[in-house]
């Protein structure tokens, strides 16, 4: 997270971030309610500092406006269920909004394991999905524990392979603590998000090794090279850094996401479908949820006690790089490049929709 002294882009305020968000997505068609509770998702990924996966996708992203030019978007889905137990379901998403669908599919989760003590959902024909972290923080903040996953088109080579096999494929993780925020891990199974260069890109930065390599198989500095034949590199980066361990997630969500709902890989999908994985626990059908909490406080806890390396300022915990993004963005603004702020106001004119001001 930058901190907020050295961070001179121009900051918005959240709420406007959101209005705007939601217009845009109403003005494509989606009713306006829908349209609300979308763009809550998309903001709340600038808001926790995850702008890999923000507003700044509104205006090129083909899960956002393009798409709903494109056609690739449905408005207003009418979505299936294809299969339901207590216990699990499948869903087609009707290529529906990705935030909007999978918010709705993450609920229905969290409502069978209300009544069960688990509940799964697995969704085909989707659209992307934003941050994976939001969904399983929803559960987290139910006394849950939340799982959520989707695959993505391939974008990293496998393991020892210069083709590429598998997407970025995250995976996301939440589980409350008591008197703190929730334990969030939400991670690509590649090195790094491909909105990392998208970032690295807009900012006019070069990518360290181990991020992606080029169509040889070489690292590159180079942000754009996904264009041009180059591919992200594996959790784990190489061979000899164990990169068969992001290569095995990636795949193991592809399988739970893809093939589990019946869509099928996301090898042999091509760009315009995602699947999805949901999962809730409530954690009282295992054992006293106030005295999980409690315990995982003290773990949290001793986990940040611990010495840091030199150079490090202090150990923290998955989850505490958000949950200060999201005290200072919400006290400060939120940050926003230059050229994204160009690019929102040029898709405010288009719709004919105010675009907000930057805080002085």
């Amino acid at each position: 997270m930058t901190l907020p002294l050295l961070d001179q882009r121009p900051r918005f305020r959240p709420a406007d971030l959101s209005r705007l968000t939601a217009r845009v997505f109403a003005a494509y068609g989606v009713p306006p309610e829908d349209a609300r509770l979308a763009a809550e998702v998309l903001i709340d990924a600038d808001l926790s500092g995850i702008e890999s996966h923000g507003i700044a996708h509104l205006p090129w992203h083909p899960g956002y406006a393009p798409g709903f030019k494109r056609g690739l978007i449905n408005p207003r889905p009418e979505v299936k269920v294809l299969r339901d137990s207590p216990v699990a379901a499948t869903w087609d998403a009707d290529g529906g909004l990705g935030v909007l669908v999978a918010t709705k599919a993450m609920h229905a989760c969290m409502a069978k394991a209300e009544t069960t003590g688990i509940g799964m959902l697995a969704v085909t024909n989707g659209r992307h999905f934003g941050a994976a972290g939001y969904y399983a923080r929803l559960a987290a903040e139910r006394d849950m524990i939340g799982m959520a996953m989707c695959n993505v088109p391939p974008l990293a080579v496998a393991s020892g392979s210069l083709d590429r096999a598998y997407g970025t494929n995250p995976i996301a993780f939440g589980a409350p603590v008591a008197d703190d925020h929730p334990f969030l891990l939400d991670i690509a199974t590649t090195a790094v998000a491909g909105g990392k260069l998208e970032i690295a890109q807009r900012q006019g930065k070069p990518i360290p090794p181990g991020w992606a390599v080029d169509a040889a198989g070489d690292d590159t500095a180079d942000p754009t090279i996904l264009r041009q034949g180059g591919a992200l590199q594996p959790l784990g980066s190489y061979v000899e850094t164990s990169s068969h361990k992001g290569y095995g997630l990636g795949i193991m969500v592809d399988i739970l996401t893809g093939v589990l709902p019946g869509m099928g890989s996301a090898i042999f999908e091509g760009a315009r479908m995602q699947g999805w994985w949901f999962a809730a626990w409530r954690i009282d059908a295992f054992r006293d949820a106030v005295e999980f909490k409690a315990d995982m406080k003290q773990m949290v806890d001793h986990l940040r006690s611990l010495r840091p390396r030199p150079g490090v300022q202090a150990v923290l915990v998955p989850g505490d790089p958000e949950a200060r993004a999201i005290e200072e963005r919400a006290r400060l603004g939120i940050p926003l490049d230059p050229e994204t702020v160009e690019q929102l106001t040029a898709l405010a004119g288009e719709l004919s929709i105010e675009m907000p001001s930057a805080l002085s």
